[in-house]
Formats: structure tokens, C-alpha cells, sequence
């Protein structure tokens, strides 16, 4: 597992971070790792408001890869002009689809929450697997 913060110089002046990157092992740990992560994040970026809403999308996003694909796993956050993108990427192929739960179905709720949370989302097929992402405004 591996954190890291980057510093972006733009025009000489050193803007502050605008990316975190967490790898993992495809484990149930990986979830709260990811969501210590997200809400740290939040903070340094001095977005708390937006905390509850990334760390929900983030702990949704990495469990559904844990489940879903089993495999080594990188989650980014970036932060760009006016939003917030949470990256998933795993090495699986297959790319997911949203379903709508009923109301006791105790599964199947992921990117029914993240779809409900995020601005935009998506799932982009890349060498070796995919990258589902979401996309929250700030």
C-alpha cells in the first residue's frame, strides 16, 4: 500500500497538492484504508464539506473492486478546478453497471449510492483493466 502527495508548480508559484494515490491488496481492509485516506484528503483540502459525500463514493468504489474484480487496486483522488475525481483501478475487464436495489436487497447498492452522490460517474476500459470514476463538484 503506498500514499502520495504531489505538489504542482504552476507560473513559479507552488499550488498545493492536487492528487492522493492509495494502492492496495484486494482485502476488506483496503476499504477503510481508502476511507482514512478520503477524509484526510478532505481536510488537507480544506473541504470538509465535502468529506461525508467523497468518502462515501470512495469506500463504495473500492469495495466494489475488492468484491467484484479481486484484484491489486489503485484509488486516486485529484482535485481539479471546481471538483473533486475519485479514480478506482483494478485489473479487471469487466465493467460495471448500475442496478437499482430493492428495498431489502442488502447488495447491489454501490453504484446505486455513488450514482446518487456523485455529479457525473463512469467506468473506461484501459490496458490491463479499467477505471471506474466519480465526480463530485466544489
Amino acid at each position: 500500500m503506498r500514499e502520495r502527495d504531489e505538489e504542482r508548480r504552476a507560473g513559479g508559484v507552488t499550488d498545493p497538492m492536487t492528487e492522493t494515490t492509495l494502492r492496495a491488496a484486494p482485502q476488506t481492509e483496503a476499504v477503510e484504508y481508502a476511507r482514512r485516506l478520503a477524509a484526510r484528503t478532505m481536510r488537507t483540502w480544506a473541504l470538509m464539506d465535502r468529506e461525508e459525500l467523497v468518502t462515501a463514493i470512495v469506500a463504495e468504489l473500492v469495495a466494489n473492486a475488492v468484491r467484484h474484480a479481486g484484484t491489486a487496486l489503485e484509488l486516486r483522488l485529484l482535485r481539479g478546478s471546481g471538483r473533486i475525481r475519485v479514480e478506482v483501478r483494478d485489473r479487471a475487464a469487466q465493467l460495471p453497471r448500475l442496478t437499482v436495489p430493492g428495498p431489502l436487497d442488502e447488495s447491489h447498492r454501490g453504484l446505486f449510492i455513488v450514482d446518487r452522490f456523485a455529479n457525473s460517474w463512469g467506468a473506461d476500459p484501459v490496458t490491463g483493466g479499467k477505471v471506474v470514476w466519480a465526480e463530485v463538484d466544489i
